[in-house]
């Protein structure tokens, strides 16, 4: 008969499949911890072109600041870019009342803009 040692510990195979098991763990957090870091400077960089296009609104749509039915270009840093911003003024239904419309972009592309706000003007 053949004595058999009791062996306490793990084998090669569990302490394999256990850090198999820890790269998969660790991949998936490190995966969403810089997911997180990319969302939050498009979250900033948003942010500044809201910013751009809130100054413009504002700006056009003091009362002592004439305007008509047009497109207006421009260019305005803030947070590290330089923004183009368009304007378009257009007539309402209302012929006291025009309708501005902001994109801000940071190139010259305003089918995609990175924010778009309107307003309206009693002229």
């Amino acid at each position: 008969m053949k004595n058999r040692h009791s062996q306490s510990g793990f084998t090669l195979l569990e302490v394999i499949v256990s850090l198999v098991i820890l790269t998969i763990a660790l991949t998936a957090i490190v995966t969403v911890g810089s997911n997180r870091a990319e969302t939050l400077l498009e979250l900033q960089h948003r942010n500044s072109a809201l910013m751009v296009a809130n100054n413009i609104l504002e700006r056009y749509t003091y009362p002592s600041q004439a305007i008509s039915p047009s497109t207006i270009d421009g260019k305005q840093e803030n947070g590290h870019t330089d923004w183009n911003w368009q304007l378009i003024v257009k007539p309402t239904n209302n012929e006291h009342i025009y309708r501005l419309d902001v994109r801000v972009s940071d190139d010259n592309d305003f089918d995609y803009a990175q924010a778009q706000l309107v307003g309206f003007k009693w002229h």
